[in-house]
This record gives C-alpha cells, sequence and structure tokens, in this order.
C-alpha cells in the first residue's frame, strides 16, 4: 500500500516538473534605427517563436504615443522559423512603420504580448505573455531645415491653386470656390501641414471645408495629396486681393530647403445684380378697375375726373410709390422675403440693402446676432459636407430670422426714443 502511494506521488510529481519546464515563446525585438526626419519610417519588428504551433494569432500592444503615427503596412506580419535546441520552433514576424510627426524625442510605452500555442505533449492551447520593454525614438530636421516651420519633408512637392469662376467678374453675395492641393511624394499627405490662406480680408466671408487627404502607395513609397476647399463670398462691391501662397520644404534628394507658391488673385465686384435689387410691386390694375367699378360712381363722373385729375394724381402715385420703395420698411419686406424662402444670396443681397438704409436712417442696432446667423448658415451651406445636416441650416434660418426681427425692435425702440428727446419743454413758467 505504502509502495502505491509512493509510486502515485513520484508520478504527479514529475508531471507537475515537466509542465513547469514546458518551453516558453520567445519574444525578440529589434529597432534598426531609432532617428529619422519628421514625416520618414522607422523600422519595429517583433518576432515570435514557439515549439509547436499558435492556434490564433498574438495579441500585441499598440505602442500609440504622442506626436507618433503608427502603422501596419500591406504584408507587415510574415511566418517565419528557427532551430532551437535542436528542435525547429515556428512563428510571426510583424514590422511596425513609426512616423515621428514633428522633430523631438518620443517614448514608445510598451506592453505584453499574448501568445497563445500548443502544449508540446498535450497539444492543449497554453497561453503566455511576455512584456516588451518601452523604447524611445527621435525626429530630427536636417541642420538645413532646424528653422522650418511648419516643417515638411519630401522627395517631391507641388502646390497649385483653381478658382470655379471669373474672378473679375463678380456681384455681391456670389460663391467663389478656391480648391489649393499640395501633391507630395515620398511622405504621406497626413504629414502635410494645413494651408495658410492669409489674414481674412475685410469685406470677404470665408467658409473652409474639411481637407481632403488621398494617399496611395507603390512598393513600400507613399505619396498623395492634400486637397483644401474654401468658399469666399464678397459683401460689398470693390476690389480685393486673395494673398500669394507660399510653402517652403526640405527636399529628401537634393537635401535643400525650396520654395513653391501660387499667386496672388485678384477680385473684382462690381456691385448688386440689378436683378436681386428689390424689385416695385407689381401694380394690379384689372384689380383696380374692378374696384372702381364696383364703386358705382358715373362712367361719365369718372371719366371726367380723370381727365382733370389723373395725370396729377399718376405723378403724385409714382412719387408716393418711389418714396416707399426708398424707405426701410420696403427693404425689410424683401429680406424677410428672401429669409421664407431661404434665397441665401437674396437674403444676404436684401439683407444690405435693409441695413444701409437703416444706418442712413441714423439707427444703431446691434448687428451682431444676425452677422453671426449668416455666418453658420454659410458654413452650413458651404462648409464641410460632413459637417452639415439639415438641422443646422433649419437652425441658422430660424436665428436669422429672430435676430432680424430683434433688429427692427431695436430699430423702432430707437426711433420712438429719439423722437421724444425731439419734444419741445414744457413751459414751467407759472407767473
Amino acid at each position: 500500500m505504502i509502495r502505491a502511494i509512493f509510486a502515485l506521488w513520484l508520478f504527479l510529481f514529475s508531471a507537475a516538473v515537466q509542465a513547469q519546464e514546458a518551453p516558453q515563446p520567445i519574444v525578440r525585438t529589434t529597432l534598426e534605427q531609432d532617428t529619422a526626419i519628421p514625416g520618414q519610417p522607422l523600422i519595429f519588428r517583433i518576432t515570435i517563436l514557439v515549439p509547436t504551433w499558435m492556434p490564433t494569432a498574438p495579441e500585441f500592444p499598440s505602442f500609440e504615443a504622442q506626436n507618433v503615427v503608427v502603422r501596419l503596412p500591406s504584408r507587415a506580419s510574415s511566418p517565419t522559423s528557427e532551430r532551437v535546441d535542436g528542435d525547429t520552433w515556428s512563428g510571426v514576424s510583424r514590422a511596425y512603420r513609426l512616423y515621428p510627426m514633428v522633430p523631438g524625442t518620443f517614448q514608445i510605452p510598451g506592453g505584453p504580448v499574448t501568445i497563445t500555442y500548443a502544449d508540446p505533449d498535450t497539444r492543449q492551447p497554453i497561453k503566455a505573455d511576455v512584456d516588451i520593454a518601452p523604447y524611445a525614438i527621435v525626429g530630427e530636421a536636417p541642420d538645413s531645415a532646424k528653422d522650418l516651420t511648419p516643417f515638411v519633408a519630401a522627395n517631391a512637392l507641388t502646390l497649385t491653386r483653381e478658382v470655379d469662376r471669373t474672378p473679375e467678374d463678380l456681384s455681391a453675395g456670389d460663391a467663389l470656390t478656391l480648391t489649393t492641393t499640395i501633391k507630395v511624394t515620398g511622405v504621406a499627405p497626413m504629414f502635410v501641414p494645413p494651408i495658410d490662406v492669409g489674414d481674412p480680408v475685410e469685406g470677404l466671408s470665408y467658409y473652409p471645408a474639411s481637407p481632403v487627404l488621398n494617399e496611395t502607395e507603390n512598393r513600400g513609397q507613399l505619396s498623395g495629396t492634400r486637397t483644401e476647399t474654401i468658399t469666399i463670398v464678397p459683401e460689398n462691391a470693390g476690389n480685393y486681393q486673395i494673398p500669394e501662397q507660399k510653402l517652403s520644404w526640405y527636399n529628401l534628394i537634393s537635401e535643400k530647403v525650396e520654395t513653391v507658391s501660387v499667386p496672388t488673385i485678384d477680385l473684382t465686384v462690381t456691385g448688386l445684380p440689378l436683378a436681386a435689387e428689390p424689385q416695385s410691386e407689381v401694380l394690379n390694375w384689372r384689380s383696380m378697375a374692378y374696384w372702381g367699378a364696383a364703386a358705382l360712381l358715373p362712367v361719365g363722373l369718372l371719366a371726367w375726373l380723370l381727365r382733370k385729375f389723373g395725370p396729377k394724381t399718376v405723378t403724385l402715385f409714382h412719387e408716393a410709390k418711389a418714396k416707399y420703395e426708398a424707405t426701410e420698411y420696403f427693404a425689410y419686406r424683401h429680406f424677410k422675403k428672401a429669409i421664407s424662402t431661404r434665397d441665401y444670396s437674396a437674403a444676404i443681397i436684401n439683407g444690405l440693402y435693409w441695413k444701409k438704409r437703416l444706418n442712413s436712417a441714423e439707427i444703431k442696432p446691434d448687428w451682431a446676432p444676425l452677422e453671426h446667423g449668416f455666418t453658420v448658415l454659410g458654413s452650413a451651406l458651404y462648409g464641410s459636407e460632413s459637417q452639415v445636416s439639415k438641422a443646422d441650416a433649419h437652425d441658422a434660418w430660424s436665428q436669422i430670422k429672430t435676430s432680424a426681427a430683434f433688429v427692427r425692435y431695436q430699430t423702432k425702440t430707437q426711433a420712438r426714443r429719439k423722437s421724444r428727446t425731439h419734444l419741445p419743454p414744457l413751459n414751467t413758467d407759472w407767473s
């Protein structure tokens, strides 16, 4: 009995020892270089070997760090095998590309790699976590480009700019679309900096869209384009200039700093479109004749009155009509009509007419909420499609309508106060 118990204990002990001595996975890491020009890749390779095989893929850390782009290109992982202590171990090798985005030193965090492989004896899956140590990489600009801000390096770079209409033939409220494209070779377009359009020009409203990046890869070499679109709406007649654009960059082939540019664009805004000016209200002569007949006036008397007073009456009528069409109320009615029909160009043009007539009346309301409403609406109409929604446009139109009503309320209030200040003083002499 004692011998049987001892044999069983010996068997269990030897099995435990064998389990403890099961070969562990091998994980090796290599960083071919630790310094690169910003935008250029550093290769970090991880090799995993196990004594049998891996029924599931390993789970790798993300290696994400600030100002570093970590990418896995196509075919980044490949099978591998080696001889270890006379046995063939199989595994996988994975190569990461790490791109420093700007000059500086960056700490890349490590983390555990979770490996599942088959037990050499039982063929049952075993899980093992192997830690990868953190490491550092450096983004360093060449000496000749250390003062380059923003920094961009490529094998080739071109800058082009296009407009969608003739810039010398514009009217206030017209939309001019400006498209600027930077094409690069030898670097991903994500490393191309945003295009600086310069300081805003007074009298022009700007509505930028989100940039569009297109990337291609040919035998490991990245290239692509960064396209930025901005819609410019002139608010008043005049001559404007969209300034010249320049971009300095480091040529990786010539190892020199080069500069590309696009010329200045001159805008000529001839004025408000005649068709957009508040139109005279059409008189319905037929209706007038009908109501005249309905008045049951004697035909003879009516003819006599028209012959005697007609020309003068027509003259007075046209004078009164012209005065009415020059009023602030007339311009406001057409502005409200453009808002109701949601005609953006007509709303801008009629709004400018209304503002001009209010300012000429020495009334100074607060235009800021109304101008903000047009800015929001312009962004919704001409901005990035990913940011546009029907709700945004609806809310912007509602804000413009509410702000216009508030401006007119301020106008009436100021006008009433002004009229009161012009009243003659009361007679206080009681003697």
